[in-house]
C-alpha cells in the first residue's frame, strides 16, 4: 500500500471514489479529489459510478476484503486509497476522506 511517507518521497498514491450521481456526499468527495488531483502531481483520483438502485450490492461487492470498518460502511460515497487491488484500504466516505486529506496535507486548511 502507498504511504504518506510514500506520497513524500515522489511515489505514487492512488485514491478511488466510489458512488452514484444522484448522492451530493459523492459530489462533494469528486470536488475534493479534484482539487487534491490537480495540486499535487503524485496523486492519481478515479471515480467509479453505479445506478443508486445497485449501491448496496456493489458496495458489498467492493467492500469485500477491505477489513472490519469497510464491512460497517453502508453509506455513499465509499473511498479506497490504492493503486492496486492487494494495496487497497478503507478510508471510509466523505468526511472521513476530508479528514484524511487534511491530517496528511493533501489539502491547505482553510483559514
Amino acid at each position: 500500500m502507498q504511504s504518506l511517507n510514500s506520497f513524500l518521497f515522489g511515489e505514487e498514491t492512488c485514491f478511488t471514489i466510489h458512488g452514484y450521481p444522484q448522492c451530493p456526499y459523492y459530489q462533494k468527495a469528486i470536488q475534493l479529489g479534484n482539487h487534491i488531483d490537480s495540486n499535487n502531481k503524485n496523486i492519481k483520483i478515479e471515480n467509479k459510478e453505479c445506478n443508486r438502485e445497485e449501491w448496496k450490492e456493489y458496495l458489498e461487492k467492493e467492500t469485500a476484503g477491505l477489513g472490519h470498518k469497510a464491512r460497517y460502511h453502508t453509506t455513499c460515497p465509499l473511498v479506497i486509497e490504492g493503486c492496486t487491488d492487494d494495496a487497497k484500504s478503507f478510508v471510509g466516505g466523505y468526511a472521513e476522506f476530508l479528514n484524511y486529506s487534511k491530517k496528511n496535507k493533501l489539502i491547505k486548511p482553510k483559514n
